[in-house]
């Protein structure tokens, strides 16, 4: 397989300003989902810049060197989440671009994104609630927990796929004029 310059530079950088952004959502305790999706974003520029091969490349490279550099592991794990997402959604937005007609294709994306997000999500808040609510919430939650937890996640998913959404059309587009990608 034959890489351009310009590829692996983009990417190498890409990386490095994804592991930046994990070791600083370790730093910076009250801003880590902020960073982590960031570093997600990252992802999603490799995948719509290169293709979904490089988009897995740049995951699997980004998750080797996360776990080396990053003090917290269990962060790695929100940081995965959060990629594996992008990628997964972005080969849907591929495969229903090619497939389905325009009128579709919207609806069939929202309703993808929600079953590709809760089929991670779901296992994570039933297996892993520590991972969302310290101890001490967890007790005074009670009854409640799954259900905040639930409706919780899907407000994340829609401020998360905005955040995304506007951060590749108007900020990644600012980045790439500039860089002249």
């Amino acid at each position: 397989m034959h890489v351009s310059t310009k590829k692996l530079t983009v990417s190498a950088m890409l990386l490095a300003i994804a592991v930046i952004l994990l070791y600083l959502g370790n730093v910076v305790e009250s801003s880590t989902v902020f960073f982590l999706a960031l570093a997600a974003f990252c992802t999603g520029i490799i995948q719509r810049e290169y293709g979904i091969k490089s988009g897995w490349v740049f995951w699997i490279a980004n998750m080797l060197l996360g776990l080396i550099v990053i003090p917290q592991k269990l962060y790695m794990v929100t940081f995965a989440v959060f990629s594996l997402y992008i990628l997964l959604t972005e080969m849907g937005w591929s495969c229903l671009c090619r497939r389905v007609d325009e009128k579709k294709r919207n609806r069939m994306f929202v309703i993808l994104r929600l079953v590709i997000f809760n089929v991670m999500y779901l296992p994570l808040v039933f297996g892993m609630p520590k991972l969302f609510l310290g101890e001490a919430l967890l007790l005074k939650a009670g009854d409640l927990l799954y259900p905040l937890l639930l409706v919780g996640g899907q407000l994340f998913l829609v401020l998360f796929d905005r955040a995304y959404v506007y951060f590749q059309g108007v900020i990644w587009e600012r980045i790439r004029r500039a860089i002249k990608l």
